[in-house]
């Protein structure tokens, strides 16, 4: 039997939405729009009542990790596919330096995933789509508003958030690779933040792809700001919480409240 709508009690379809916070369940991302105001007591009440069960951070996706995904700063990041993974991640997005002394692919491959997991958030989050994206039409290849966003990317951080060799003929090879229908890094397939964390391996990755778009962007979906958040975790990947461990605060992006746990 299907589940209801919080909402409407309609049955849920595959489409239906879900509460990030307490996994209340909607048949739509309206009909949860338009019970948040008389849903937000009850579900700081049940995370209150159940602090076993953290809340989830909305924009940047915390969850629990599991123990093959989880973020350990000693080692590179992502652990698997890209050609040269790098350490103290959140340390170079901090530097503005997070695109710089890698291989030419994976920056590529960086950026088109992290304009893809953006169209995701807005359609997703925020209710926005791209008109020239795959989430506004399905006839559309994406070619347009990608080209836009490596022009913004450009210009970004005073033309310094892309590596020093980056140029109108890297530009095209990026948006080739982006056009290749039958490959990871395709515009015509949608990528959603577990998409990310399965190709990858890293809990943390699709956050680090969405900090890097802010700094194109100007903010995350939604006008939030990951500043502190990213601070934080660029301060973390030098402590010491322990051998092979980093001590994470998690914080409500609705209530503020968080939690703390160590990543092995």
């Amino acid at each position: 039997m299907a589940a209801a709508c919080q909402k409407c009690k309609k049955d849920i379809t595959d489409e239906g939405a879900e509460c990030d916070r307490c996994d209340v369940k909607y048949c739509s991302k309206s009909c949860q729009n338009l019970h948040w105001k008389n849903h937000k007591k009850s579900c700081a009440r049940t995370r209150t009542a159940n602090p076993s069960e953290p809340p989830r951070y909305t924009t940047y996706g915390w969850a629990p990790p599991s123990s093959s995904t989880a973020w350990n700063p000693s080692r590179p990041t992502p652990s698997r596919g890209l050609e040269a993974p790098i350490v103290n991640a959140f340390t170079n997005l901090e530097k503005r330096t997070y695109l710089h002394n890698r291989p030419e692919k994976d920056v590529y491959e960086i950026l088109i995933d992290c304009y893809r997991l953006r169209m995701e958030d807005d359609a997703k989050i925020v209710g926005i789509m791209e008109p020239d994206s795959i989430y506004a039409s399905r006839s559309s290849d994406g070619k347009a508003g990608f080209r836009r966003f490596l022009e913004t990317a450009r210009r970004s951080v005073n033309g310094k958030l892309l590596p020093p060799w980056w140029n109108d003929e890297k530009q095209q090879e990026c948006e080739a690779m982006a056009a290749d229908a039958g490959g990871w890094s395709s515009l015509k397939t949608k990528l959603s933040k577990a998409d990310v964390i399965q190709h990858y391996g890293d809990d943390h990755f699709p956050m680090q792809l969405r900090m890097l778009g802010e700094f194109v962007w100007g903010s995350a979906p939604g006008g939030q700001d990951g500043t502190q958040i990213r601070r934080m975790l660029a301060s973390r990947e030098t402590s010491t919480a322990g051998p092979g461990f980093v001590d994470v605060l998690h914080i409500d992006s609705t209530t503020g409240t968080g939690y703390s746990s160590a990543f092995n």
